[in-house]
């Protein structure tokens, strides 16, 4: 049996990208750098991985013990930091998290047309002065 328990990992990242990863928690499409952490690396397939080295920052995210083991293990096995298979997962998965973000202001924003359809292009209740208030 793993254990399940979260504890901080660290990670070394650069400063440019650690700024494209705080992006979607800003704007609210994300609920943390560790979630979104998280999230890529447990969807990532590393069978591919192509390694490159830029320089780097350390930080700290909680991570469940059986993606540290998983980490470990590939980058034993790539011959490559913990931080480079982190970067290959999450900018595989970025791009997923941007395409959900603008597809959801796209279906906010049909929803408001479809509303402005209805209402012939004011809001509801605007515009609907009974007889007794217009004298």
């Amino acid at each position: 049996m793993s254990d399940q328990t979260s504890r901080p990992f660290p990670i070394s990242i650069e400063v440019e990208f650690l700024d494209r990863l705080s992006e979607p928690v800003r704007d609210g499409r994300a609920k943390s750098v560790s979630a979104i952490l998280r999230t890529a690396l447990e969807q990532y397939d590393f069978s591919n991985l192509v390694v490159m080295r830029p320089s780097q920052l350390q930080i700290s995210v909680r991570l469940p013990a059986d993606i540290r083991k998983n980490l470990k293990k590939l980058s034993r096995a790539k011959h490559t930091s913990i931080g480079q298979l982190v970067r290959a997962a999450v900018e595989d998965y970025l791009p997923k998290l941007e395409a959900a973000a603008v597809a959801s202001k796209k279906k906010s924003k049909q929803k408001k047309t479809a509303v402005a359809k209805k209402t012939g292009g004011r809001k509801a209740g605007a515009g609907s002065k009974s007889r007794k208030s217009r004298r």
